[in-house]
Formats: structure tokens, C-alpha cells, sequence
């Protein structure tokens, strides 16, 4: 340093680095706090609309369920096409159906890794195995997807 420039004392060092982590340690957890809020409100909108969706489709053809085809045979892998595309009032996939599309894309679940996060896993229990194998969980015997991640929308869950 030349004549006449200070430099910065050890001291006034310290004081900006301890200020510095004070506003970290109270700015960190809020920030994590959003983060989680935002995925519980993702997950619980998308929830509220699959079921929603699912639900009209089983109305609008007798009380049949998305995972069955116009036979009424199970056709799980179907389930999504049912749901996205137009189908007859029997549930057959066709493009001049008079029903559908009840929903332009399949929701991904926050609490899931990318590469399962919009798969589903079929079973006849109510309640999802929560064994993160997929993000959802669908109900064939009550029609009800669930969140199916190993963390993450535990009171979505229907009783059973």
C-alpha cells in the first residue's frame, strides 16, 4: 500500500463475517421452509385435479375406471392415454371420442426423483406402499391416486 491508504484491521473483518453468518443462519431455514411449502402446495394441487379428473371420467362412463379398457379388462398401461386423449363412452382410445381430454399433461411428483416422478404403480390396496418406486399410486379397486413418494403428502393419503 502506498502513503496514506488504510486497509481493513482484522478485527472489522471478523465483525462483517459474524454479521454475515448472523443474516445467513436467520435467512437459510426460511428459505428451505418456501421450498417445502412449495412442493406440499404442487403436490396437493395436482392431486386435487387427478383426483378430480378421475373421477369425471368414471362418472361420464359408468362407473368405469381409467384403468380398465371398453371391455372392462384391466389395461393399466392405458391409464394416462385414457386421461390425456379422447376416448367413446365405453373408454375405447379414439380421436373423435365424445369424452376427454380431461387434462393436457400428467402431473410429476415433487417429492420424487425425475426419473419416477410421473410413473404410476397399480395395486388393489387403498392406502399407496409409499416405497418411491413411482410417483403415484393408483387404486384399482377404489379409483383414488395417491402420492406414492418415500417422503411428502402423507395426509393425502385416503384411509384404509
Amino acid at each position: 500500500m502506498g502513503p496514506g491508504q488504510r486497509g481493513f484491521s482484522i478485527i472489522e473483518i471478523l465483525i462483517v463475517v459474524t454479521i454475515i453468518a448472523i443474516i445467513a443462519a436467520i435467512a437459510v431455514p426460511r428459505l428451505v421452509d418456501a421450498s417445502q411449502d412449495a412442493r406440499e402446495s404442487a403436490l396437493g394441487t395436482d392431486l386435487q385435479m387427478l383426483r378430480r379428473q378421475i373421477r369425471l371420467y368414471t362418472e361420464q362412463h359408468n362407473t368405469r375406471g381409467p384403468h380398465l379398457d371398453e371391455n372392462g379388462n384391466p389395461d393399466t398401461p392405458n391409464l394416462v392415454a385414457r386421461m390425456l386423449g379422447r376416448t367413446d363412452p365405453k373408454g375405447k382410445l379414439t380421436t373423435t371420442g365424445g369424452f376427454g381430454p380431461y387434462m393436457k399433461t400428467w402431473p410429476t411428483n415433487p417429492y420424487c426423483a425425475a426419473a419416477v416422478a410421473s410413473d404410476i404403480k397399480f395395486g388393489t390396496n387403498a392406502v399407496p406402499p409409499r416405497d418411491g418406486t413411482s410417483g403415484w399410486y393408483y387404486s384399482t379397486e377404489t379409483c383414488i391416486v395417491s402420492p406414492n413418494s418415500k417422503t411428502g403428502g402423507m395426509e393425502y393419503d385416503p384411509p384404509g
